[in-house]
């Protein structure tokens, strides 16, 4: 019996399946708790007998940087001045939320200026 076993999880493991694989199909296999088992080595070759292909989990490939949640795909942060990263849905290729674009004059924005809003000026000496 025992060499039969043997040859039985050799199938597992030639497909491609790991020990773990083998140990978590038979204890899904047994019987509830307090159900008596008379023959374990006939269950367990039973539970062997069929090997499933090996279904090995897709890799995806992920685009530089974190994955967003999909409540966020298609979102962009806008590069004008805010104290915490704004992010809006863009139409086309826009930078800007439209509370920035509607305040940003044709001019240069406001977040180029050095001593605009949220910048600080640390006291220089001793």
């Amino acid at each position: 019996m025992r060499d039969e076993l043997a040859r039985l999880a050799a199938r597992w493991l030639d497909a491609g399946h790991t020990s773990a694989d083998v140990h978590e199909h038979v204890l899904r296999g047994l019987p509830g708790a307090g159900t008596p088992v008379h023959r374990p080595g006939g269950l367990v070759r039973y539970l062997l007998r069929e090997v499933p292909p090996r279904v090995l989990p897709q890799l995806v490939s992920s685009p530089s940087g974190p994955r967003l949640s999909s409540r966020l795909e298609g979102t962009r942060e806008c590069s004008g001045d805010h104290v915490q990263p704004m992010l809006f849905r863009p139409v086309g290729d826009e930078t800007l939320c439209a509370r920035c674009a509607s305040r940003a004059p044709d001019g240069p924005s406001p977040s180029s200026d050095p001593e605009g809003p949220g910048s600080a000026r640390l006291p220089v000496g001793p």
